[in-house]
């Protein structure tokens, strides 16, 4: 059903800022997330009661299921023993905000980048995904993923007159929690590109 459907997006789109935050802001994650006795239940009338109980107690918060809590963890624990993050995370800094004023377009422009390193010129853009198997063919790219690179990548040039690597963190939700890095194709930017001047110019 729609409803569903809707829930279900809801659902991804809480559990992926929830990851960003963990992964990105630790020291923030404790202030913004709490995690749900094991058992409460957001089904059922009384489960639906002992939720919004237990989220007034905490109101302020994020409320996270039991389970949903522990997988994040379990995602956390990966991620910081992985070889090739580590390389990245060592350096450079998380959730960084660039403003500029775009010559070409006459336009402010904006991007929030999840992570950026000035000294190797890279960007890093983390996703949560069900399936990392979808991404391992770099052409199936989407359009969204593509124009986001190429924004970034643009905002960057701009700021500093150099060109920088964009790469994709991709993490898979559930166990064994599979993380695959992936270098964004110069084609796929150019395609990026070219959907950002058709957008602009209608």
């Amino acid at each position: 059903s729609k409803q569903k459907q809707g829930y279900q997006i809801q659902q991804a789109m809480n559990f992926g800022s929830a990851g960003h935050s963990l992964l990105l802001e630790p020291h923030k994650f404790e202030e913004l997330y709490v995690c749900a006795p094991r058992g409460l239940k957001r089904r059922g009338k009384n489960g639906r009661k002992n939720w919004e109980e237990f989220c007034k107690l905490h109101s302020g918060k994020n409320v996270l299921a039991a389970n949903e809590f522990e997988r994040l963890q379990n995602i956390l624990k990966v991620f910081q023993i992985n070889p090739k993050i580590k390389q990245f995370w060592n350096h450079g800094e998380t959730e960084v905000s660039i403003f500029w004023d775009d010559a070409e377009f006459g336009l402010d422009c904006k991007a929030r980048m999840d992570w950026y390193d000035a000294d190797s010129m890279k960007i890093v853009d983390l996703k949560f995904t069900n399936s990392i198997g979808k991404f391992s063919n770099p052409k199936l790219m989407d359009k969204h993923f593509s124009v986001q690179a190429a924004w970034y990548k643009r905002g960057v040039f701009q700021l500093t007159g150099r060109a920088c690597d964009f790469l994709f963190v991709f993490v898979e939700k559930y166990s064994p929690h599979m993380i695959s890095v992936i270098q964004v194709s110069e084609e796929i930017i150019r395609q990026g590109e070219q959907t950002i001047l058709s957008e602009i110019k209608k």
